[in-house]
Order: structure tokens, then C-alpha cells, then sequence
């Protein structure tokens, strides 16, 4: 997830879509009557299967409008909306209108999720997610500064979630934030280092980290980054994004050079 800040300004928003996706999901009777949790977990943890997310958000949108003080269904479902931003192109203009849907009902049950429990760091970190993904779709730094606070309060007490996603995503944000409005490699360095430590087999924090190593004019430690993603094997269930994070990685290595 890359930040497109705009200084200056805020892009026209797109119109929401008429239709979303899961509302063609038709769910089965024990769907409905029985514990949605593991099923919507297994879900999202499949979301590289066609369908699966969209099936997730049916689910748990059915049982959120009869639960709606559950803080774990509340948490499950901006996860899946954020999973589900996060596997759209804000580049294209078809997209667009899904992710503003996504990233608008993120926030709203992240927020609510927050409410109802705000000593929960899963619920403080898909808040910050999303809050990404506003920022990404508005190019706004105020969404950015503002997911920062919440990756902070995740950080605190859920450094794990998410494959150290709170250091990870806080790295991001200081990287790409201008050093004018907050921004620091220096930090951004730190933050995905720790990141890398939590969760050494998560390859986008190495992607990341030697991305900044190059920023920072220290081309050893990028590519000694970038070797660990290119020749990390693909996780379970995660093949396409470790694909994807192997491809820029191989693309890097290129311009970095061999030692």
C-alpha cells in the first residue's frame, strides 16, 4: 500500500457502486444459525481464493446486524474490508468506486469496534488500516497522521497482529510521509526493522526495509533484504502476494546490483 499524498487539496471522490458483491452470496442455514467467527476467519485467511472475502463480509454482515455490540465481529468485518481495499488499484478508475465502499464500511465497523472495546489492539490497528486506505484513496496526510496514533495504541498492545503489522505499517507511513509533515527514514528504518524481528517470514517487511536502505544510500543492507525475499518460499495461502512482493524484489535487486 503506497501513500499518495497530495500537499495540497483532495481528489473528487467517485460515486459508491450500485451493487456490491457479496450481496450475491446466499447464505446456507447453518450459516446463519451457527458461531460465524471460525468460519469468517478461515475466509479472510483464504482471501486469494475467489470469492472467499466477499462470502466473509455476507456472513458476518448478517450476524453483525443481529449482534451489533460483538467487538469480534465488528473487528472480522473491517479486516475483510480492508483485505478487500487492499486487493483493489486506486490507478484504476473501476476500482475506485469499490474501494471507497470498502474503506467506508472499514472505518464504520473498525471505529464501532473501537468504541466497544478501546483497550483491543486488533481493533486500534484495522482502524489504522483503513484509515491507510482513506488516505490512499483521498490523498489526505490528515487520514495518514491519524492512522499513525492508532498504529501507535496497536503497537502497545498487539505488536504481533498481523505479522508485526502495526511496525510494518507505521515503517510505510514514515517512509513515504514527507519529511516536512512527519516523515523520517531514520524512524522508518527502526520501525521495519522491528517488524522484520517479529515476523522474519512476512517477506513485505524485507520488501519495505530494503526499499528504505536504498533511500538511504545503504545498498548492503538492501540487498541483503531483498535476497531474503527473493529466495523465501511462498507461504500457504499466500501465494500471489508473495509472488508480487518476490517480483519488486527481483525488480530492486536489478538496480541495486550484485556485491
Amino acid at each position: 500500500m503506497l501513500l499518495l499524498l497530495l500537499l495540497a487539496g483532495c481528489a473528487s471522490t467517485p460515486p459508491m457502486p450500485d451493487e456490491h458483491a457479496w450481496e450475491g452470496v446466499r447464505l446456507s442455514a447453518a450459516e446463519q444459525q451457527t458461531d460465524p467467527l471460525p468460519q469468517a476467519r478461515t475466509m479472510i485467511d483464504l482471501r486469494e481464493n475467489t470469492g472467499s472475502l466477499d462470502h466473509a463480509i455476507a456472513l458476518l454482515r448478517f450476524h453483525v446486524e443481529r449482534h451489533p455490540e460483538s467487538t469480534d465481529l465488528r473487528l472480522l468485518l473491517a479486516e475483510a474490508h480492508s483485505r478487500s481495499a487492499e486487493a483493489l488499484d486506486l490507478e484504476k478508475r473501476e476500482d475506485q468506486p469499490h474501494h471507497l465502499y470498502h474503506r467506508t464500511e472499514g472505518l464504520k465497523h473498525a471505529r464501532e469496534a473501537v468504541k466497544l472495546s478501546p483497550d483491543n489492539g486488533p481493533a486500534h490497528y484495522w482502524l489504522a488500516a483503513n484509515l491507510l486506505h482513506a488516505a490512499d484513496g483521498e490523498r489526505s496526510l490528515s487520514r495518514a497522521k491519524e492512522a499513525l496514533q492508532e498504529l501507535d495504541r496497536a503497537d502497545k498492545l498487539s505488536p504481533n497482529i498481523d505479522d508485526g503489522g502495526p511496525s510494518r505499517m507505521r515503517g510505510k507511513v514514515l517512509h513515504d510521509m514527507p519529511a516536512l509533515f512527519g516523515g523520517s527514514l531514520s524512524k522508518a528504518i527502526v520501525s521495519l526493522k522491528r517488524a522484520v524481528e517479529i515476523a522474519p517470514e512476512a517477506p513485505t517487511a524485507h520488501l519495505w526495509l530494503a526499499e528504505a536502505y536504498v533511500d538511504a544510500k545503504q545498498p548492503d543492507l538492501a540487498r541483503k533484504e531483498l535476497e531474503t525475499v527473493v529466495s523465501a518460499k511462498a507461504r500457504p495461502h499466500r501465494e500471489k502476494e508473495d509472488g508480487a512482493d518476490k517480483q519488486k524484489a527481483q525488480e530492486l535487486l536489478k538496480k541495486v546490483g550484485t556485491k
